[in-house]
């Protein structure tokens, strides 16, 4: 169960860029455009219409997209009991290939790799350092396999939706604000730069101008949260035609790794409510 533990902690957490809630226990500025709207984005409550239509077109890009892969450097705030905010990170390689298989490595700063592969039958995980594994089968598509991770092994895991179906459905009833602050341009790549928000976090969008739209940086902060911590994401790279791609969601252990069971937490239950039925 320590092996189990850990893979579970270490493998998808590294993978899916678990903020700080998962990890609480691990001890642009916005160019001309933004500072003008500086007290709109303070108080406004409304969402702009050009703002949802960048957004829309990144989605739509996205899902119309069969096979895609990218590079990205993660990093998140674990706030810390005296408040202070340590900063952790990770790089990450993601390949999909839809509508069932996925393969993600990962490296975090501390130096870990993780895999975890989805070929369409089983799911994966493998820690090359400890030389473990585990393999169940896969719930069904990516979405299917990607809400097994969410929500049966709950795990936080903020960009998933960039893999799932239907982005733009999934986020925009929830919004409170939308708003366009204007072009920028982040680390040569012209973007268009968005602020939206829901009841529970902020996020900054960063998404790359002309008729291939992608996400070139996110920024999301956890209002609710102590501490209000962040995660962030840079993208490196987008290959949206990477060609032929079978081979790589195929897996195979090392001989000597060791097979470790995956370990599904028991749903949480409200003692208090339970003792009140039972009364």
């Amino acid at each position: 169960m320590k092996h189990c533990d850990r893979i579970l902690a270490c493998v998808l957490s590294t993978l899916f860029a678990v903020t700080v809630q998962a990890q609480s226990n691990a001890d642009e500025t916005a160019g001309k455009a933004a500072s003008a709207a500086t007290t709109d984005v303070a108080e406004a409550t409304d969402i702009d219409p050009e703002a949802l239509g960048i957004f829309k077109g990144m989605a739509d890009h996205l899902e119309a997209t069969d096979q895609f892969a990218y590079q990205a450097e993660y990093s998140y705030d674990a706030v810390q009991e005296s408040g202070l905010k340590v900063e952790f990170g990770a790089s990450r390689k993601i390949l999909v290939s839809k509508p069932d298989r996925m393969r993600a490595e990962s490296q975090r700063r501390d130096g870990l790799r993780a895999i975890i592969v989805f070929d369409g039958k089983k799911m994966w995980l493998h820690e090359p350092d400890e030389n473990v594994y585990a393999t169940a089968d896969q719930p069904g598509h990516l979405d299917e396999s990607i809400e097994f991770i969410v929500t049966g092994l709950r795990m936080k895991a903020p960009l998933a939706d960039l893999i799932e179906t239907g982005l733009y459905e999934k986020v925009t009833p929830t919004l409170t604000r939308a708003l366009y602050l204007g072009e920028t341009v982040v680390t040569g790549v012209d973007c268009e730069h968005l602020l939206m928000s829901n009841d529970y976090a902020d996020f900054q969008m960063w998404i790359t101008s002309g008729d291939q739209p992608v996400l070139k940086r996110i920024v999301i902060t956890y209002r609710e949260e102590p501490g209000q911590p962040q995660f962030r994401a840079h993208f490196l790279n987008w290959d949206m035609s990477p060609g032929d791609t079978r081979g790589k969601f195929e897996f195979t252990p090392p001989e000597d790794a060791e097979r470790i069971r995956i370990y599904v937490p028991a749903p949480v239950t409200n003692i208090g409510t339970d003792q009140e039925d039972k009364s």
